[in-house]
């Protein structure tokens, strides 16, 4: 449950956010509800199909490669997760702006509200199937139950659009730094998670060496299926006996993506320039 409600959480996060943007820029345009709620209808629906045909093509290939296929949805999902939290960091003020600006382009009638619409529906299709790559791989690697992963995606869309309500009306300005810096580095540790995982199926298919199989058995100290092996295997993928190349994906994700953000610097905002006299 607490892996998808991180992931499902920052994903609703991010949508209420271009939302609050586009509604802030948009204010007193006629008929921007009309465009915004199409933008999600349109991102929603195609979320959906994207969910349908990942289910599909897993039951056309059950039992000819199915571990290699769980393997590719996993790393699909952990590519796109981390392209997500490095390229957040380094854009968010920077689109944020674009939307402003478009916002005030579209009001002035320069632009179509129809440009709004496709902001909206790309940004939710693009949240919608990381949402729905994630949940696949859970589902794949048996440690979740459909309920378990069900109530989790509802927790994180409620607390992720109440977060992000509550940053439009400016009641958590100040928490919105150490927010996404939290939820970003949970997210890194999830894609490490995710990959080792991938490694898993692999090694399972015949594809990768396992290298060792058991490089080391924790079992006796934390079990995998205790509460607290559980919660670290959710937070910070723990196995009490992983093998040498499920170790060297985790290593190599963690690393590598977690390198990535921490070089990553933000955008400091442009000097405003004062006009010539």
């Amino acid at each position: 449950m607490i892996p998808t409600a991180t992931i499902v959480f920052r994903e609703f996060l991010e949508i209420a956010l271009i939302l609050g943007v586009i509604l802030a820029a948009t204010r007193g345009m006629p008929g921007r509800y009309k465009f915004i709620g199409l933008g999600l209808g349109l991102g929603v629906v195609g979320s959906v199909i994207l969910a349908f045909f990942t289910d599909a093509i897993s039951e056309a290939v059950d039992g000819v490669g199915q571990e290699v296929f769980n393997a590719i949805i996993m790393f699909v999902a952990v590519g796109f997760l981390s392209w997500t939290v490095i390229w957040m960091k380094r854009h968010a003020r920077d689109m944020s702006e674009n939307l402003k600006k478009v916002g005030a382009e579209v009001v002035s009638g320069s632009k179509s509200g129809y440009v709004i619409t496709m902001i909206i529906a790309v940004a939710t299709l693009r949240e919608g199937a990381e949402i729905a790559l994630f949940t696949y791989g859970l589902t794949a690697s048996g440690k979740f139950t459909l309920m378990s992963i069900i109530t989790g995606g509802i927790l994180g869309a409620i607390a992720g659009t109440a977060v992000g309500i509550m940053l439009y009306l400016g009641l958590l300005k100040a928490a919105k730094k150490y927010l996404f810096s939290v939820t970003s580095w949970l997210l890194i540790f999830l894609t490490a998670g995710m990959a080792a995982q991938g490694a898993k199926f692999l090694i399972a298919a015949d594809v990768l060496p396992a290298l060792a199989y058991k490089v080391w058995d924790t079992s006796a100290i934390i079990s995998g299926s205790s509460m607290v092996g559980e919660v670290l295997g959710v937070l910070v993928g723990y196995t009490p006996n992983p093998s040498g190349m499920e170790l060297i994906f985790y290593a190599g994700v963690l690393l590598i993506v977690g390198g990535m953000y921490r070089s990553v610097k933000k955008p400091q905002p442009q000097p405003q320039v004062a006009p010539a006299n």
